[in-house]
C-alpha cells in the first residue's frame, strides 16, 4: 500500500471547483487502496480529500497539532490521528510518512508544507515524488517566482524533476496511478 501526503486548504469559503478537486483526489485514494495521510483537520478540503478516502475504502493517517486540537478543529475521518506538539513536528511527520506528497489548492500553510518537501527534497533528506495540482493557475505566480529563482541560480537542484506540475486533480490522479505501480 502506497502512502500519499496530501496538503491542501483547511479553509470552508472556496470556490466549488476546488472542493470538487479534493473530492476526486480522495475518492482516487480511496479507490486505489492507498493510504492518505494530511493534516488531520476539519475543515475545507482537509476534510473533503480524508471524507472521500474513507468513503472508498482508505485507511486516512491525520497528523494535527496539539494546539489546531485544542481549538476543536480535529476531524472525525482518520482512522489514526497523531498529534505533534509544534508545525515543524507536523510537518516533518508529514513528509516523512507519504511515499509521494501532493499539494493542492491551498493558503499560506500549503505553500509552507510545500517548500518544507521541496527544501528537504533539494537537502536530499528525502527523493520523493511532489505533485503541485495547478488548479485554475492558482499556484501560477508561485511556479514563475520558483523558475525564476532556478533561473538566477539560487535554486540549486542538479535533478529535472524536483517536483511535477499537473493542471487538475483528474490529471494528478493519473500522474499517481505511474507511481502506484
Amino acid at each position: 500500500m502506497q502512502s500519499i501526503t496530501v496538503f491542501c486548504s483547511a479553509a470552508d469559503n472556496i470556490d466549488p471547483i476546488y472542493k470538487t478537486e479534493g473530492e476526486i483526489l480522495g475518492q482516487w485514494i480511496g479507490q486505489h487502496h492507498n493510504r492518505l495521510v494530511y493534516g488531520g483537520a476539519n475543515g475545507g478540503l482537509m476534510e473533503i480529500v480524508s471524507k472521500n478516502a474513507r468513503e472508498n475504502g482508505s485507511p486516512v493517517l491525520g497528523i494535527i497539532t496539539r494546539h489546531i486540537a485544542h481549538l476543536g478543529r480535529s476531524s472525525s475521518q482518520p482512522t489514526e490521528l497523531i498529534t505533534a506538539e509544534s508545525m515543524g513536528e507536523r510537518k516533518q511527520r508529514l513528509i516523512d510518512e507519504g511515499d509521494i506528497i501532493v499539494a493542492l489548492p491551498g493558503g499560506i500553510g500549503t505553500i509552507d508544507e510545500l517548500f518544507d518537501a521541496l527544501t528537504t527534497k533539494m537537502l536530499g533528506h528525502h527523493d520523493k515524488p511532489i505533485v503541485i495540482c495547478n488548479t485554475q493557475g492558482i499556484f501560477d505566480p508561485l511556479i514563475q517566482q520558483i523558475e525564476h529563482l532556478r533561473k538566477h541560480n539560487f535554486l540549486r537542484y542538479d535533478k529535472p524533476n524536483l517536483y511535477h506540475i499537473v493542471p487538475d486533480a483528474r490529471a494528478c490522479c493519473e500522474l499517481l496511478a505511474q507511481h502506484n505501480r
